[in-house]
């Protein structure tokens, strides 16, 4: 046995997990959510946004998907303290990546969008960023194995 095996996690730690859990479960709360929209809630919506819905190209939503199921397993992977959250949290990262760059270039829907409308986004690639160099570092202190 050797340190690590030995070594205890401090409990902010253990909170930055639990966390991490549930930022990304309430992502995929939105996926199903969106995947599973029914018509009447489509039409209730701004013609703009609902057009951004119903055209999301499927690639989009599958950087979605893999957004956030990626996201979710890495999290719980830091919760059980295994090494194999980082490379998790790269995959949820590319990802965000392909989900975003569909919202930011290519629907056009940013174009025309208050700043406010770009915090979500924002907010979403900057935790799954946090996570990634988070787990990295995590494993330099000893305490992912």
């Amino acid at each position: 046995m050797d340190n690590t095996d030995i070594q205890k996690t401090p409990t902010w730690f253990k909170v930055v997990a639990i966390l991490a859990i549930v930022w990304n479960f309430m992502g995929l709360v939105a996926f199903f959510m969106q995947i599973k929209m029914s018509e009447a809630t489509l039409a209730a919506m701004p013609e703009a946004e609902r057009m951004l819905y119903e055209n999301t190209p499927i690639w989009a939503t599958a950087g979605f998907a893999v957004a956030v199921f990626a996201g979710t397993f890495g999290s719980v992977g830091l919760w059980l303290r295994k090494k194999w959250a980082h490379p998790v949290f790269l995959l949820s990262l590319i990802g965000v990546l392909v989900q975003q760059t569909y919202i930011f270039f290519i629907s056009g829907m940013m174009k025309d969008a208050a700043v406010s409308a770009m915090i979500m986004p924002g907010m979403i690639l900057l935790i799954a960023i946090l996570l990634l160099f988070y787990s990295k570092r995590m494993i330099k202190q000893g305490w992912l194995r």
